[in-house]
C-alpha cells in the first residue's frame, strides 16, 4: 500500500470512527432507555470529570507528539522519535499516577462538593485507573498519526469499542436492579476496561513495529524534547480542559438556573439530560468524519509548513474547511428536518425534538471552527488556539447563566450559548488565518459554493417527506432523507464543490 494521504488518513479514521461511535451511540440509546433521563443525567455528572483527566493527562499530548513525529520524520531523523516516545513514556507516567493519587484521596469531596451528587462517589473511583492507561495511549497514538500509520490505533479502537460495548450492556442489566448509582458505576468500570485493553494492544503493535534505529542515539536532548513535549502539549491540554471544566460547570450550573427558572429538580436534571446525553450526541455524531480529519490534518499541515511547501499548505486548509462546512451543513438539514423523529426512534424522548432543531442550526459552525483549530494548531498557533476556547468557554456559560434562568427561555440559554460560539469563534479563526501571509484561502469557494447542495437537500427532504406524510407512506422519513442524500451528493459534483478527480483520488488506496 501507498503511503497516504491525510485525507485517506482520515477517510480510514472516519471509517473506524464511524463503527466505533455506532457502538457508542447504540450503548447510549440502550441505556438512555434503561435508566431514563434522570439516570442519564447522573452518568452525565460523571463524564466531563472523565473527559478533563483525560484532558489533564493526555489532551495535548497525541497531537503534540504527531507534530513534533512529523516534524522528525521530515528530517529522517528517527533516532529523535524513539527518544521522544520514552521522554513522553516517562514524563507523562509519572504526572497521571500522580493524578490518580490525588482523585482517590479526594473522592467524597469531588462527588458531594463539586458534582454536588455523592451517587458519583463509586463512579469515580472506578474511572480513575483509567486515567494512566489513557496518558499511555494517547503517546502511542500521537506516534502513530505523526508517521501516518493509522491502520493500527484505528483497527485497534474498533476491537476495544466492540468488546466495551458487550461488556456496559452486560453490566447495565446486572447493576440495574440495584440502582441508578450502581449501574453508572458499572458502566465506568466497563469502560476503564476498555481503556486497559487498547493499552495493551497498542504496546504490543509498538514494540513489534517500531524500527531498530529508534535505539540509536540521539543528537536531540532529553531537555529539549521536554521542552518542546510541554510547549505544544500545555496550550493544547489548556484548552481541552477548559472546555472540560465548561462541561463541569454546564453539569451544575444547567440543572441550578433551570431550577431558578421555575423547574422542579427532576425536571431541571432530566432536560440537562436530554441537551447532553440526547442531543448533543446527535450533533456531534455526524462530525466523526470531521473529529477524524482533525487528527490527520495537524501533522499533515505541521509537514507542509516545516517544509516550505506553501502550495500544499494552502490546499490542505481550503480542502479540510470545505469538507468541514459541507458535512456540518448536511448534519443541519438532517437535524431540523427530522428532529422529533429522531429524538422518538432513537432516544423514546419526541420531546428532546424541538432541541434538536434549535440545535442543528449551529452544526456547521461547530464543524468549521473544530477544523480551523487543527490548522491553527499546525502552524503552531496554539496560544491563539487557547485564547479562542477562552472566549468559546465565557460566551457559552455567559448565556447558560444569564438566559436559562429566564422564563420563556430555560433550557434553550444553553441553545443560545452553541449557536453564538460558534459563529463568533469561526470569524475569529478567519480573521487569525488572514493574517498569516502565507495562507490564501479563498472563502467564496469554502463557505458559499457549498450552500448549494445545501439548499438543494433540504427543498429535495421536506417536499418528498411533506408528500409522503400526506398519503400516510409510514418510511417516510428514511425514503425522503436517503433521496435528500443523494441529491446533495450530485449536487457538491455538480456546483464544483468536490470533483471526481478527487473524490478517485482519495479511494485510490493501491500504488
Amino acid at each position: 500500500m501507498k503511503n497516504l494521504t491525510y485525507i485517506q488518513g482520515s477517510l480510514i479514521l472516519a471509517v473506524t470512527n464511524f463503527i466505533t461511535g455506532t457502538l457508542a451511540f447504540g450503548f447510549r440509546i440502550y441505556f438512555s432507555r434503561h435508566i431514563g433521563p434522570e439516570g442519564m443525567g447522573v452518568f452525565q455528572l460523571v463524564l466531563p470529570l472523565y473527559m478533563l483527566l483525560i484532558t489533564l493527562v493526555s489532551g495535548g499530548i497525541t497531537t503534540a507528539l504527531s507534530k513534533i513525529i512529523a516534524e522528525f520524520k521530515v528530517k529522517n531523523n528517527l533516532p529523535a522519535v524513539g527518544k521522544a516516545i520514552r521522554t513522553s513514556f516517562v514524563m507523562i507516567g509519572l504526572w497521571s499516577l500522580s493524578l490518580c493519587i490525588i482523585i482517590l484521596f479526594n473522592v467524597e469531596f469531588i462527588a458531594s462538593v463539586i458534582l454536588k451528587d455523592s451517587r458519583t462517589t463509586l463512579s469515580i473511583v472506578l474511572l480513575t485507573p483509567s486515567v494512566f492507561f489513557i496518558s499511555m495511549s494517547a503517546i502511542l497514538r500521537g506516534y502513530f498519526f505523526g508517521i501516518q500509520q493509522i491502520k493500527y490505533p484505528a483497527a485497534i479502537d474498533v476491537v476495544e469499542k466492540m468488546v466495551r460495548l458487550g461488556g456496559l450492556i452486560l453490566i447495565t442489566r446486572v447493576m440495574l436492579p440495584y440502582g441508578i448509582a450502581a449501574t453508572c458505576a458499572g458502566a465506568i468500570f466497563a469502560i476503564t476496561v476498555g481503556e486497559l485493553m487498547s493499552t495493551l494492544l497498542l504496546s504490543l503493535v509498538y514494540h513489534l513495529k517500531k524500527p531498530n534505529t529508534f535505539m540509536k542515539e540521539s543528537s536531540e536532548s532529553g531537555r529539549s524534547i521536554i521542552h518542546r513535549i510541554i510547549g505544544l502539549a500545555i496550550p493544547l491540554s489548556l484548552g481541552g480542559a477548559l472546555s472540560t471544566i465548561m462541561d463541569m460547570i454546564s453539569a451544575v450550573l444547567v440543572p441550578a438556573q433551570l431550577r431558578m427558572a421555575g423547574y422542579d429538580a427532576t425536571t431541571a436534571l432530566s432536560l440537562y439530560g436530554e441537551i447532553t446525553g440526547m442531543v448533543m450526541p446527535l450533533i456531534i455524531y455526524p462530525g466523526i468524519i470531521i473529529f477524524s480529519l482533525t487528527i490527520t490534518l495537524v501533522p499533515a499541515i505541521t509537514r507542509s509548513h516545516v517544509s516550505g511547501n506553501t502550495s500544499a499548505l494552502n490546499k490542505k486548509c481550503h480542502d479540510s474547511l470545505t469538507i468541514a462546512w459541507a458535512v456540518g451543513l448536511f448534519a443541519t438539514v438532517l437535524c431540523i428536518s427530522f428532529p422529533r423523529e429522531l429524538c422518538s426512534i432513537i432516544f423514546k424522548c419526541p420531546q428532546a425534538g424541538n432541541l434538536l432543531f434549535w440545535t442543528g442550526l449551529g452544526c456547521s459552525f461547530h464543524y468549521l471552527h473544530v477544523t480551523q483549530f487543527a490548522i491553527l494548531n499546525g502552524l503552531g498557533l496554539q496560544r491563539k488556539v487557547l485564547a479562542n476556547v477562552l472566549l468559546d468557554i465565557l460566551i457559552n456559560v455567559g448565556c447558560i447563566y444569564l438566559l436559562i434562568p429566564v422564563p420563556w427561555i430555560g433550557i434553550y440559554g444553553y441553545v443560545i450559548g452553541f449557536f453564538l460560539s460558534g459563529v463568533f469563534i469561526s470569524i475569529r479563526n478567519i480573521k487569525i488565518l488572514k493574517k498569516q501571509k502565507y495562507i490564501k484561502i479563498h472563502y467564496y469557494q469554502v463557505l458559499l459554493k457549498p450552500l448549494i447542495p445545501f439548499i438543494c437537500m433540504l427543498v429535495v427532504v421536506r417536499l418528498i417527506n411533506a408528500g409522503l406524510i400526506n398519503i400516510g407512506f409510514t418510511y417516510n422519513m428514511i425514503f425522503s432523507g436517503v433521496m435528500g442524500i443523494i441529491a446533495f451528493c450530485i449536487s457538491l459534483l455538480i456546483s464544483g464543490v468536490f470533483t471526481w478527480k478527487q473524490i478517485k483520488n482519495t479511494l485510490s488506496f493501491s500504488k
